[in-house]
Parts: structure tokens; sequence; C-alpha cells
């Protein structure tokens, strides 16, 4: 049997698009514009001190750099329901340098991880799961693919935050 050419159908594909369904470093960057510009994310005080990882020798240089680790640890509870701080710090963590001596792996601080989940808590993102570690919400999957299908489709508000008007 010979499939038709030129006909493109939509048969058997659905609509939408999760997290899963595209580029993380896109995603993420979508999402952390999303969280600054809903101005609803707690920030804590204490962000331009912090290391991200002990093996790092400053703080992140960008400013915007919390918005970007709770995305990214909001698109990591959404991928593995029910992780906890140590198993967020080990995809976040990094080798370190040692000088002469050989580079040895080092987990991500817990503490930046324990602020992103309780900024997320607060917008109902995320939630305490029933045996142990965090969970998404059904609130956050929604806004999470949301966020996804706008990025698939490419739009320019997905990336910046704005709302794009037809014309």
């Amino acid at each position: 049997m010979v499939a038709a050419k030129g006909n493109k159908l939509n048969v058997g594909k659905r609509k939408g698009a999760t997290v899963k369904d595209v580029a993380a470093n896109k995603w993420v960057r979508a999402m952390a514009s999303h969280l600054k510009q809903s101005g609803k994310l707690f920030v804590p005080n204490c962000t331009e001190y912090l290391k991200q990882n002990s093996a790092n020798d400053r703080g992140p240089q960008n400013i915007d750099w919390y918005y970007y680790r709770c995305a990214a640890v909001l698109r990591r509870i959404y991928q593995r329901p029910g992780v906890g701080y140590g198993g967020l710090s080990k995809p976040f963590g990094m080798k370190k340098n040692n000088g002469s001596r050989p580079e040895h792996f080092v987990r991500a601080s817990k503490g930046p991880l324990h602020w992103a989940c309780k900024s997320l808590e607060g917008m109902k993102l995320i939630t305490k799961g029933k045996k142990s570690g965090r969970v998404i919400t059904p609130e956050g999957r929604r806004k999470a693919d949301a966020i996804a299908f706008n990025v698939k489709l490419g739009k320019k508000g997905a990336l910046t935050g704005k709302k794009t008007t037809k014309k």
C-alpha cells in the first residue's frame, strides 16, 4: 500500500506538548521568564551571596539565576516525581578542580535546592509527596505543559513571557 503524497494528515497524533517533547534549555528559559514576570515566586535575600556548589569558585554571574534554577528543579520533579534534595543535588553537581590532584564529582549544595522547592511550593506548583520527596501538582503540570506547547509552537510569547497578538 502506498501512502498518498502531499496529504499531511494528523491521524493518531495528539495536539499539545509535554515537557518531555521539547528541548530542555528552551523550556527552562521560557519557564524562568514566566516565573520572573509572574512576580509570585519568593526569592530569598541571600541569592546574591550563594554559591550553587562547593566546586564553584564564585557565585553565579547571571542575576536571574534563581529563576533558572527553580525552572530546572520544576522540570526535574516533573520527570522524576518523589525526588528529594539528595536526588536533586546529583544532576546539579559538577567536577571540582583540585589543582594538580585529580578532579572529583561534587554534589550541588542543598540549600539553594531547598529554597527553590519552598518557592515552588508557595506557588502551588509542587507539593510534598505521600512517601517522600516532592511531586508536581496538577496545576504545576498544567502550567508546565502549557509552556512546553508554546515552546514547541515557537511562539515568541513563550520565550519572553509576553502575550502575542494576531495581526
